[in-house]
């Protein structure tokens, strides 16, 4: 059910997920999730991320890559809201406490 709800062609890919992370909000940048790097997310020069919401749980946001699906778990609501108004959340991704790496993901709709 989730890779046909992410999109994914890819049958027997299971996707990571994240659940370890740190969120920094405001309103007029929207939301920013600073996490460790993730491999999924290598490709996004070439594919850009795009993001939904899951139809399981409204705090998961599924997250569409070149190579895997990602699953995002436990965004609070708020945050979930703005990054769907705001239209994309930015990931900062980290590697022992240094940005190695910023992509942004915009939202894919329903």
């Amino acid at each position: 059910m989730l890779r046909r709800e992410l999109g994914v062609a890819m049958p027997n890919q299971i996707p990571e997920t994240i659940t370890k992370y740190e969120v920094l909000f405001a309103l007029r940048t929207g939301v920013t999730v600073m996490l460790p790097k993730v491999a999924a997310f290598g490709g996004g020069d070439k594919v850009p991320l795009s993001f939904k919401v899951s139809p399981d749980d409204p705090r998961d946001i599924l997250i569409k890559t070149a190579t895997r699906p990602v699953v995002l778990k436990d965004l609070k609501k708020e945050h979930v809201a703005s990054a769907v108004s705001q239209g994309f959340i930015m990931f900062y991704e980290m590697e022992d406490d240094e940005i190695v790496r910023s992509t942004l993901c915009h939202y894919q709709g329903d």
